[in-house]
């Protein structure tokens, strides 16, 4: 893989060593997401905004395109490299904000769900909040999703992943990340590189969770 990684320049941003050391984790990170989810190899720009904010996220913005927020007092390394991980699975999956396929909402429970597992599973000592459910959440919100249009486009992201209008915080991770895990749990032979380009009806079929 090559690179380009530009530095939002700001008042307080990050120090030169500070710098080299985040460009290692980028560097190394996007390699191995690259070789277990065999994707072919290209250029990959990343664009560091340094932020006080309580974790470092990012979002994939196309294909070789990965905006970072990094907390610039509280910079943690595990959160760097699971936010490279998810990131790198939605492009391997081509899940972005420049994809030009229309997304539907099983795809995006999927898509995110999927993320979060590998990012869970390439930095185990992290388990961000967003991946975490009750089996009590389960059992009241996948009837609720039975009732949505679930192969349309017209559903709230805000309402099911950002919590408005009376749903919890990150539902659908937490909904995405279990779904990922029933799969999983039916087929542990399946690699993260061998079920990230599966779409959404083979996907709904592994996981054997009736939607």
């Amino acid at each position: 893989m090559k690179f380009n990684i530009l530095f939002l320049k700001t008042s307080k941003g990050f120090t030169g060593k500070e710098k080299q050391k985040i460009k290692s984790i980028l560097k190394n990170t996007t390699n191995r997401a690259a070789k277990i989810l065999k994707l072919k190899n290209r250029t990959i720009n990343f664009v560091i905004y340094p932020f006080n904010g309580k974790f470092t996220w990012g979002t994939a913005e196309s294909n070789d395109w990965i905006k970072l927020y990094i907390c610039r007092k509280k910079f943690n390394e595990n959160d760097l490299k699971s936010a490279v991980y998810h990131e790198m699975h939605h492009i391997a999956r081509n899940f972005t904000f420049l994809t030009r396929r229309k997304i539907s909402f099983l795809e995006t429970l999927f898509s995110e769900g999927l993320a979060v597992a590998f990012e869970i599973g390439q930095v185990p000592k992290r388990i961000p909040q967003y991946a975490k459910y009750t089996e009590a959440l389960i059992k009241k919100w996948l009837p609720k999703i039975k009732k949505e249009k679930l192969f349309g486009e017209d559903f709230s992201h805000d309402e099911w992943f950002l919590g408005k209008k009376g749903k919890p915080n990150r539902l659908g991770y937490k909904i995405g990340t279990y779904l990922a895990d029933q799969i999983k749990k039916n087929h542990p032979e399946l690699t993260p590189g061998k079920i990230v380009r599966k779409n959404v009806k083979t996907l709904l079929k592994l996981s054997k969770v009736n939607l």
